[in-house]
């Protein structure tokens, strides 16, 4: 299917000429990688799940700055970030999309084994990443709550034992700057640091036509220091403290409709412009430690502490009508703050038998105060100019979690992997609503407090037969939930405060596959197919009560099927050519789905958000220029099938006055980049020319309804270019 799109027919014959030069040279070994998917160090050709791994040079390679570019290398990966908020991170078609403190993710995010957080995972900068490890399917066993399509793992950069560094300076067009250094500082024999530090900044790709202004900007700092304390053979300490900081203007997308069809300057005269009356910004702060201890018992026995304590404190303003009109404006401020505390045990009991238990807990308390401020022109919506229509609660989560998993051999080529959780999660809300400022809306008035417990046992189960020297057939098991919660947002009167509860929602998964390296090493394929099976589907929904009224809210409303395949493959052709490769084909379906609720429509069999198809091409050649000198050559080129984003799978949404506008339908979108430069061959420095979006492909990344029914759409940004340097020292 990749070579079926015109474009991206260039990377066959960029590959084909590649090929032409250099004979097969005889050291093409590719190198083992080291996860940690199951809370411990295994070689990737060792662990038996669907995993994708990013290392650090390919974050370099390819001009990685942001948690959203990673979808052009990892299969079934979708990552869309509308605004701090608001992050989208979905695996094999399954994530979540909400403003809702209420309603937690179905992807968590951790960085060395500690959990970062809702939401805020994806503003992390890439500074100072060892690896990122993408597993998909259920993680509950090992990760614990609200993995249940899948979970990522951010490895940082351990000190090293000499006093060194390296420098990244990179600049283009749209004024693009980003600055990126780690220095190690060797303390004392025993004491290692490291300190690293990044800024990046972009001008805005949408013109405001009222205020003149860019908007979408890019600003954004992020350090990270890390201490490493090994006093002896039998301890070790880390300590990590990183800080992230955002301050951008916020652009949710080019609005495509007015608000309830009495605005018609809102709607966009050209992609990339807009003419808002207000700036929307937003400020993100993110920060937070982490202390690891290690104990080797004995030869054969360890025991890990890992804590961790992180906020986010995040402020954003918008122009909620999206017109020059001086009518309502939205401003959110949301405060998260949570602890993590995790014992692991584990121990070798012979050649063929290990195991690990561990116990998790976690204490989470999410703020929110939200201000919808009614401006000089309100009354074309019925609302009193100077008008507050506000809201502002906390959920306070607490979770405990208990979990073990044995490792045994039953002969050389056959191994059993079994784990198993049990999860006890409890949450508190408080919730407020002021809405008598807007009584035309419906929106409830009132104050309300609940509190809800939500139990799971989650299996694991793999089994995993060697074939050849280093590859091996697994197949796994697996079930995770994710917990029930409220519609803590904007809400209707009609569902005030009966309706705002949902239950936890759960997944069964399995899948089997093939990976390894091959060809005397000069290979590696991983091919999986999966089947996950999804009950009591959290969706949020257009939901007819049978009174006459309709709400937006989350229900469990859908059972949900996902099947497909995944194949990733790296070769060596040459000593100075790499080739790879990955594609995805997804069937992720409502399997029953009555969308509407009592006199809705019966959506079952359509398709969910994501696309059937996605595939990805990149290679990487070397050429010797000198003694001293290489020259290289990176391309990359990406292909994704269109898709729907409304679960009624229609094309358009009509307007109030008349007409439509494309609302459902994402159309399929092709990428490519380009690097090309210059390094002496002991790789202290490197110069490279690079390109992103080659062809200035204006795609569509997203659309949206937002809260007064608005369509939205952002775009995938303006063909960028310009130089790059890196020295290491």
């Amino acid at each position: 299917m990749l070579f079926l799109c015109p474009r991206l027919l260039i990377a066959t014959q960029c590959f084909n000429i590649l090929l032409s030069s250099p004979a097969f040279a005889q050291n093409t070994q590719l190198q083992e990688i080291v996860v940690h998917a199951q809370n411990r160090e295994q070689n990737l050709s060792e662990a038996p799940l669907s995993i994708s791994v990013v290392g650090e040079n390919e974050i370099d390679r390819w001009n990685f700055s942001s948690m959203e570019e990673l979808q052009q290398l990892v299969p079934n990966l979708k990552i869309f970030s509308q605004f701090a908020y608001n992050n989208t991170l979905a695996l094999r078609g399954v994530g979540t999309y909400s403003r809702n403190i209420g309603f937690d993710e179905r992807v968590g995010i951790y960085i060395d084994g500690i959990y970062l957080g809702p939401a805020y995972g994806l503003s992390q900068n890439l500074l100072d990443l060892a690896q990122v490890e993408v597993l998909r399917g259920p993680q509950a066993t090992f990760f614990g709550r609200n993995n249940i399509a899948g979970a990522v793992q951010l490895i940082s950069s351990d000190p090293d034992s000499e006093f060194g560094g390296k420098v990244l300076l990179r600049a283009g067009n749209l004024g693009t700057r980003i600055l990126q250094g780690r220095l190690s500082i060797p303390l004392a024999p025993d004491l290692l640091s490291s300190i690293s530090l990044g800024q990046q900044s972009r001008d805005g790709t949408t013109t405001n036509l009222f205020t003149g202004q860019q908007l979408d900007n890019r600003d954004r700092n992020s350090m990270r220091l890390k201490l490493a304390y090994t006093p002896g053979s039998n301890f070790s300490a880390d300590l990590s403290i990183d800080r992230n900081e955002i301050d951008e203007s916020m652009l949710i997308g080019d609005p495509l409709s007015d608000t309830f069809g009495v605005m018609a300057d809102s709607a966009a005269p050209a992609p990339f412009q807009v003419a808002f009356n207000t700036t929307p910004t937003q400020r993100v702060t993110t920060q937070g430690a982490g202390i690891i201890l290690q104990w080797e018992l004995s030869d054969n026995s360890s025991f890990q502490s890992l804590t961790g304590l992180r906020e986010t404190e995040a402020a954003t303003h918008n122009d909620t009508d999206y017109s020059s009109a001086d009518i309502l404006h939205i401003i959110y401020n949301e405060d998260y703050r949570h602890l993590t505390q995790e014992f692991r045990f584990s121990a070798t009991v012979s050649e063929n038998i290990s195991y690990l238990v561990g116990l998790n807990y976690l204490n989470q308390r999410g703020e929110t105060n939200r201000h919808a401020l009614a401006g000089s022109d309100a009354a074309l919506l019925g609302l009193s100019a100077g008008g507050d229509i506000w809201n502002a609660g906390l959920v306070d989560t607490q979770t405990w979690g208990v979990y073990g998993n044995l490792d045994f051999r039953i002969m050389n080529s056959l191994s059993v992997s079994a784990g198993l959780r049990w999860s006890i999660e409890e949450k508190q809300a408080d919730w407020i609503i002021d809405s008598t400022a807007a009584p035309l809306f419906g929106l409830a008035t009132g104050a309300f407090r609940d509190s809800r417990r939500d139990s799971d046992v989650s299996p694991t189960i793999s089994i995993s037969h060697d074939i050849l020297n280093n590859a091996m057939l697994f197949v796994r098991y697996a079930e995770g939930f994710k917990s029930g919660g409220y519609n803590l947002d904007y809400v209707s009167s009609a569902i005030f405060p009966g309706n705002l509860e949902f239950d936890k929602e759960s997944a069964q998964s399995i899948e089997a596959g093939i990976k390894g390296s091959m060809l005397n090493d000069r290979a590696w394929v991983s091919l999986t197919g999966y089947h996950v099976e999804y009950r009591d589907f959290q969706v949020n929904q257009f939901r007819d009560q049978g009174d006459g009224t309709t709400v937006i809210l989350i229900s469990n409303a859908a059972e949900v099927e996902t099947r497909g395949l995944e194949l990733s493959m790296d070769l060596n052709l040459t000593d100075n050519l790499v080739v790879s490769g990955n594609m995805a084909y997804l069937d992720a379906r409502y399997s029953r789905f009555m969308e509407g609720g009592v006199g809705g429509t019966d959506v079952s069999g359509n398709r969910l958000d994501a696309p059937k198809i996605q595939a990805n091409f990149s290679f990487d050649y070397e050429k010797s220029l000198s003694n001293s000198l290489l020259g290289f050559l990176q391309a990359n080129f990406s292909y994704s099938e269109g898709y729907y984003v409304t679960p009624d799978n229609i094309n358009t949404q009509p307007l109030l006055g008349g007409g439509s506008v494309p609302y459902g339908y994402i159309a399929s979108s092709e990428t490519a980049s380009l690097k090309l430069g210059v390094q002496d061959r002991q790789e202290s420095w490197r110069l490279a020319l690079w390109v992103q979006n080659l062809f200035d492909e204006s795609g569509v990344n997203s659309r949206i309804r937002d809260f007064f029914g608005t369509v939205l759409e952002t775009r995938t940004a303006p063909r960028t270019y310009g130089i790059e340097a890196t020295f290491q020292f």
